[in-house]
């Protein structure tokens, strides 16, 4: 059984410029890659397009409210920005990144409190062939608009579709995992990671609570060498 890295690419790490471009010059150096499927959100790109139009929305959780077909447009435009840029990194060091949106032909739908998974059958094949998806955190509403979720909630339910997901969380401070003493722990339960090392504290709760098994890591820990340098979070067991 194949196991699928879903690389959770939180706003703290979307916006620091550097980060997805060290990523994937690291990327290429390996000789070989694990399957991997990254997921992101806006990493502010949606707040700032919104205020260069002179618009402050309404937002819940941290996620913009669009109160209009305008307003929805450019939040579908700041997500389509980010895909890009992250998939033209990769695609510079020549990894074979695809960008989709979450709501391309149906993948996402709901919102991050009933999110669902569409059909697959179109996404699994490119996998299977090599390509590394960058997807968005954008479902389908069920007034068929486009509205941006949650994106842990959106790495959750693309978790569904695959044998053997395990769920990868960036340090905050871009070590390879959980250090003590002075060592790197090969693994530790979920409630003895520090919040301090987590940039979002409510998405690895999530995926903990899901009972995925998770690694705590840096870029440099994953794909830095041959040799994965990381902290496991075992699944949760019943």
């Amino acid at each position: 059984m194949t196991p699928t890295y879903l690389l959770h690419l939180d706003d703290a790490h979307l916006e620091d410029p550097l980060f997805v471009p060290s990523m994937a010059r690291m990327m290429h150096r390996r000789a070989a890659l694990p399957r991997c499927v990254m997921v992101h959100g806006s990493g502010g790109e949606v707040e700032r397009q919104f205020e260069a139009e002179g618009l402050f929305p309404e937002t819940h959780n941290g996620l913009v409210l669009p109160e209009s077909p305008a307003e929805a447009a450019l939040m579908q435009r700041a997500l389509k920005t980010t895909t890009r840029t992250i998939v033209g990194a990769l695609v510079e060091e020549i990894i074979y990144a695809v960008g989709f949106q979450g709501t391309d032909r149906g993948l996402l739908q709901g919102d991050s409190g009933t999110l669902t998974l569409g059909k697959t059958d179109w996404l699994l094949p490119l996998i299977a062939q090599g390509a590394l998806p960058v997807i968005s955190a954008l479902a389908q509403a069920p007034n068929d608009s486009p509205r941006q979720v949650a994106t842990h909630a959106a790495l959750l339910a693309l978790a569904d579709a695959f044998e053997a997901p395990t769920v990868v969380c960036f340090t905050r401070n871009n070590q390879p995992g959980f250090f003590h003493d002075g060592a790197l722990r090969a693994q530790v339960a979920a409630t003895d990671i520090p919040e301090a090392l987590l940039p979002n504290v409510t998405a690895f709760r999530a995926f903990a609570d899901a009972g995925y098994p998770i690694l705590l890591t840096s870029a440099v820990g994953l794909f830095g060498g041959n040799d994965l340098q990381a902290t496991r979070i075992p699944a949760k067991t019943a």
